[in-house]
């Protein structure tokens, strides 16, 4: 029998009694893989420091920051009723209460040790399914993946959403060689729950738990029950609604199923997102938990009426989720490979190739189809987190955590066609690889060096919060040149000129928000604001006015209307 023949047939290791099986990985094999994770994402993250957004995150990062913050200070997470899940929330405020402060460096490097860690379970798991050989690969697959490497330095929920992951998945292989695995088998459903409290979508682990588990399946569910209870009960305590994690489901799910797929996953939180939040309210739902089952109810009742249409964009998800090229949600990702000397070399995209997941994902594909029996706990792994993936919309954030399943199939896939595969087959695989590697890569473009302009107009206001006025101002032109029609922007800029003084060219931006938005409540208030510094009165008087009329729910511009009367500087209409 070859070597090669050997470690197709899987590990005959028998490990000790009470000792962690190895798999025939070596300790030197171990600790250099998890040396070697451990320093690329170092060496990014310390170059990362030169990014402006490495001291501002922005929009959802932002978002856990402040909630991070406020749990840290005593004050509890902001959110009356959870809106994402808050497990990333409460594990950046355990390093924040740790180190005393908010320090946005701990956190990257705690995620730069457990991406080094994932790295290592990703070879463990390998091994245990394919020999060490075959794990060892998957492992350094993920050590340099350059993805893997960019989210281990955000502060964003992929880490540790991984980390989890992969610990209920190496549990529950434990489980299968154990007598009596049923405390495993709870830890299994524990941390695949833990997982869920940071991405919702990793509730896919349980049922595949549980079914394999078969009559310890109580276990499992009871493990993620536990972990879920916490978010649950105080949703009910603190919010009075039964909302078992996050009140966002709902919505995520309208977003990537509608007839307008683009114009949904383009709204980006601003006035437009605003707006387009308040759809359940304006039609009588009262609670969060309400306005989520709101937002599942139309896309059951889109699937319904246009079933066609339902699943022609399904087809398209599972196109842009084969894609190599990086979706990004929040944050353009590309441009960042200014700073990181480890993204140049990692994660890059030309005409017609993007690196890696344009290589990986072929790959993958076709060894989950020629070693899906030897590994079906993590084939099925692989494919129910594929399509909750695609059952929502297509982002690198939400896909990323399936880099390790990809990269043990994709192995498979590799030594599969370099082994003695019959010739009929051989032949089918590489056309399918082929085919793939297309639909993967065809159509990639080139790499913008440009961030997106939610992300500079986030980044521009926190400079402007900071009254570092001239970056606040860079990042808002920024904003505009890739999108001219942002009327925050517009708006920003125009309060930040007259802060300096500067009334003709605020004039000029806020005429210039107004003629894109004519009843934006906010551009009139600040516009009659600045009115009121330079004492035209009556004008300002005429834009609380219309103000007014556009919201007639905020009190704000009424009252100055009133008080500039009180005053005597308008008289009374």
């Amino acid at each position: 029998m070859t070597p090669e023949r050997a470690e197709r047939k899987g590990p005959r290791l028998k490990p000790r009694r009470g000792r962690l099986p190895t798999f025939g990985l070596s300790r030197r094999q171990a600790l250099a893989l998890f040396l070697g994770a451990l320093v690329i994402r170092l060496a990014h993250v310390l170059a990362m420091r030169e990014s402006p957004y490495f001291d501002h995150p922005v929009i959802d990062a932002l978002s856990y920051h402040q909630a991070a913050t406020s749990i840290a200070s005593g004050h509890g997470h902001p959110d009356r009723v959870f809106w994402q899940p808050p497990g990333y929330a409460y594990f950046l405020a355990l390093l924040y209460t740790w180190a005393g402060s908010a320090n946005l460096l701990l956190p990257r490097l705690i995620q730069a040790l457990i991406g080094a860690t994932c790295a290592l379970l990703t070879a463990w798991i390998g091994a245990a399914r394919f020999g060490a050989r075959a794990g060892l690969a998957a492992g350094w697959i993920v050590a340099a993946y350059g993805t893997l490497v960019y989210f281990d330095g955000e502060l964003l929920g992929a880490s540790l959403t991984l980390l989890l992951q992969l610990i209920g998945v190496a549990l529950a292989i434990l489980a299968a060689g154990e007598k009596r695995p049923e405390r495993i088998w709870f830890g299994a459903g524990l941390a695949a729950g833990l997982a869920a409290l940071v991405t919702a979508t990793s509730l896919v682990l349980t049922p595949i738990f549980a079914l394999t588990a078969r009559r310890n399946y109580l276990a499992v569910l009871l493990g993620t029950a536990i972990a879920i209870a916490p978010a649950t009960i105080r949703n009910a305590v603190h919010g009075g609604e039964f909302v078992p994690l996050s009140s966002n489901g709902g919505i995520n799910l309208h977003i990537g199923n509608n007839a307008r797929y683009d114009e949904t996953v383009g709204i980006r939180p601003d006035r437009l997102w605003v707006e387009f939040t308040k759809e359940p309210f304006e039609h009588g739902i009262q609670t969060q938990g309400g306005a989520s089952l709101y937002w599942t109810g139309r896309v059951v009742k889109w699937a319904v009426e246009d079933p066609v249409a339902f699943l022609a964009l399904q087809v398209r998800k599972a196109r842009l989720f084969l894609g190599g090229d990086e979706i990004f949600r929040n944050q353009a990702i590309y441009p960042e490979r200014e700073h990181s000397p480890v993204l140049r070399a990692l994660l890059w995209k030309t005409p017609g190739f993007a690196f890696p997941f344009g290589l990986l994902a072929p790959f993958a594909l076709v060894g989950i189809a020629v070693a899906w029996r030897r590994a079906p706990l993590l084939a099925a792994v692989a494919v129910a987190y594929s399509l909750a993936v695609i059952a929502f919309f297509i982002a690198a954030r939400y896909r990323v955590p399936l880099v390790p399943y990809f990269a043990i199939f994709a192995v498979q896939g590799a030594v599969w066609f370099r082994g003695g595969a019959p010739i009929v087959s051989r032949v089918a695989a590489v056309a399918a690889l082929l085919a793939l590697l297309a639909i993967a890569n065809l159509g990639q473009g080139e790499m913008s060096g440009d961030m997106n302009a939610d992300a500079e107009f986030n980044l521009g206001d926190q400079f402007r919060i900071e009254k570092n006025y001239q970056e606040a101002e860079a990042h808002m032109r920024n904003a505009l040149r890739s999108r001219p029609d942002y009327v925050e922007a517009w708006v920003h800029i125009g309060v930040i000129q007259a802060t300096q003084g500067r009334y003709a060219d605020a004039e000029r931006d806020f005429e210039e928000a107004l003629r894109l938005a004519p009843d934006e409540p906010t551009t009139l208030i600040n516009y009659a604001a600045m009115r009121e510094r330079q004492h035209r009165w009556e004008e300002a008087a005429t834009l609380y006015e219309r103000a007014a009329a556009a919201d007639p729910a905020d009190p704000y511009p009424a009252s100055r209307l009133a008080e500039l009367r009180v005053r005597g500087l308008v008289a009374a209409r």
